[in-house]
């Protein structure tokens, strides 16, 4: 071994469990919503970090999110609404997402609330005084609602750089989370959640995220320096596009109108 060389371990030690993580603008919601973790033994091996918004708009949610990516010390990141109450206790947390590693290893996201294809939703919490609990969980989702995200560190996620503002950053976790080959789930553990959010500005961002989805998920070419290959969403394009005598044709195509 050369000398000054460092040897990664096979598995990375913690020195927290949970990086409790909090966008801040109101600082008497922030400390209710800190005083109902400790109160539920969120003390020990756990950390609060928070992105102060209390003066303006210092973060949008995407930046806030990814600074906490990176200064988290936690084995698992939980980020959280300011206006969000624990309700069951930390050994209750621990104990679902061990169970949800015994049933998928590949999870990386989590939450409370969320949605697997048309009209299938999956609920656990209070959701302003409504208490709305899914049979079945932990149920695998593609999208999870932003009052609470848990996330397991060791999966490496990171969050979208070519979005901004205050919404459908849960989405965008679970797509980021598809692409590198893990999971996302609702599970049973439980919080109060005091509104039901701002409905009029997500609706207003939505054509945004969908536009900027769209241009990640387009069809390409793609150039290596030994081969190249074309990439779409469809089995059948790619197959019927990398044939050997269709490829070549495709090539000049795009070589006479470049």
């Amino acid at each position: 071994m050369v000398a000054g060389t460092v040897n990664i371990p096979i598995q990375k030690n913690y020195s927290l469990l949970y990086s409790i993580c909090c966008i801040v603008t109101n600082e008497v919601e922030y400390v209710a919503m800190q005083d109902s973790f400790m109160a539920h033994g969120f003390r020990e091996r756990c950390e609060y970090l928070v992105a102060d918004n209390t003066a303006g708009n210092s973060f949008n949610a995407y930046e806030a999110i990814r600074r906490f990516f990176q200064e988290a010390k936690g084995e698992y990141l939980v980020i959280v609404h300011q206006d969000v109450r624990c309700m069951d206790q930390l050994a209750v947390l621990t104990e679902k997402l061990h169970q949800l590693q015994q049933k998928d290893a590949s999870w990386a996201v989590c939450g409370n609330a969320g949605g697997n294809g048309y009209k299938n939703f999956f609920f656990h919490l209070d959701d302003n005084g409504r208490t709305r609990k899914s049979n079945g969980l932990p149920a695998r989702v593609t999208s999870l609602d932003e009052n609470m995200l848990i996330i397991k560190s060791s999966a490496g996620l990171s969050i979208s750089a070519d979005i901004g503002d205050f919404h459908f950053y849960g989405t965008d976790i679970c797509q980021v989370a598809d692409f590198l080959g893990y999971r996302s789930y609702v599970i049973a553990f439980m919080v109060k959640h005091l509104s039901s959010g701002n409905l009029e500005k997500m609706y207003a961002q939505q054509p945004a995220f969908i536009e900027q989805y769209g241009h990640k998920l387009r069809h390409r070419f793609i150039q290596t320096s030994c081969t190249k290959f074309y990439l779409s969403h469809s089995k059948n394009k790619n197959r019927f596009y990398n044939n050997g005598f269709i490829f070549f044709w495709v090539k000049a195509f795009n070589r006479m109108f470049k």
